[in-house]
């Protein structure tokens, strides 16, 4: 995101199993002042409310809380929902803000969240797709990753797992928890609930990216494959890239396993630019490409992340190398 009047709304999508703790964490940072630039859609106020902050109505679906916030409950509708608060901005009666938290339900799919806030051409000269934050409890969140889809799902769109009730558990359950989730997401960082002050400063997408470490040689993958279950691995290539073969052959790839490939996300060098192309796709859907400044220190290679469903790095090795690096 760039600095300055015109630069794009970043939309955080807040995520997280029923019981999780978002909105109990949502309201802990929107009473705290540096957090009144920040408009909320909501669509369930899970067990704990924001009630207590709301000072006032500001038009018939959005209220004004006392932290300075705009809060709604976003409709059938969510760009509608994205256009009419990006036009309260401009109203004299409320709040000027700089980013956009959208609370999901305990049960749903962030993905077609960010694909909307990527492809709906009236969002996404306003608006950009930022990170996923999920939240995940100490209490129950291992047996909720073993029993219910949609909470491994929601790990796997992740690149913040904030880790909540960990003052209730003892430390070495919180250690196990960790480990199981980097099984299905190595790539998330995870924080603690109890110790952050600012989940949304650990998720800034590509800048993350750009500043990850990234290791040599051609080919190399870092993987954690799993029978049935969701995984991450890491493809790096070695050699720059034609973009328009590679963007080809990944919508191909997107759309035939769209529904194995939760999150593609990585930084390319392409042929004809010094310059790090920003890599990210949801399911179906690729985002439009975006050019970084710079290169890490020492390191121009491209390096791929992706988190999937009954697919491996052999195979997209095995696919790449046939269809665009031959």
């Amino acid at each position: 995101m760039t600095d300055g009047p015109d630069a794009p709304i970043p939309v955080y999508v807040l995520t997280g199993f029923l019981g999780s703790g978002k909105t109990t964490l949502l309201a802990k940072f929107l009473a705290r002042p540096e957090f009144a630039d920040t408009a909320v859609l909501i669509n369930e106020f899970g067990e704990v409310g924001l009630d207590h902050l709301i000072a006032r109505e500001v038009s018939e679906d959005v209220v004004l809380l006392d932290s300075g916030c705009l809060c709604c409950s976003a409709g059938d509708d969510l760009a509608s929902t994205l256009l009419e608060l990006y036009h309260l901005r401009h109203h004299a009666d409320a709040p000027a803000f700089n980013r956009v938290v959208i609370e999901t339900s305990g049960l749903a799919d962030p993905g077609p969240v960010l694909t909307l806030v990527m492809t709906d051409r009236r969002l996404n000269t306003i608006f950009e797709a930022g990170p996923v934050l999920t939240v995940i409890d100490a209490i129950n969140g291992a047996e909720n990753i073993t029993r219910f889809p949609e909470a491994e799902h929601q790990l796997g769109l992740a690149d913040t797992v904030v880790i909540s009730k960990t003052d209730l558990v003892p430390p070495d359950l919180v250690t196990m928890l960790e480990q199981q989730i980097r099984t299905i997401n190595a790539q998330a960082v995870l924080i603690d609930s109890e110790t952050t002050h600012d989940p949304f400063r650990f998720s800034n997408e590509p800048r993350a990216l750009l500043d990850a470490p990234v290791s040599h040689g051609h080919d190399e993958h870092l993987h954690h494959d799993h029978s049935g279950d969701i995984g991450s691995f890491v493809v790096q290539i070695e050699d720059d890239v034609d973009w328009p073969r590679f963007v080809t052959w990944l919508e191909l790839l997107l759309s035939a396993r769209g529904k194995s490939i939760l999150r593609v996300k990585g930084l390319l060098a392409v042929r004809g630019d010094h310059r790090p192309l920003v890599l990210q796709a949801v399911q179906t859907m690729v985002y439009p490409p975006q050019f970084l400044p710079r290169w890490p220190v020492d390191v121009r290679a491209s390096q791929i992340v992706f988190i999937a469903r009954d697919l491996t790095a052999a195979a997209i090795e095995t696919s790449l190398r046939k269809h665009v690096l031959a």
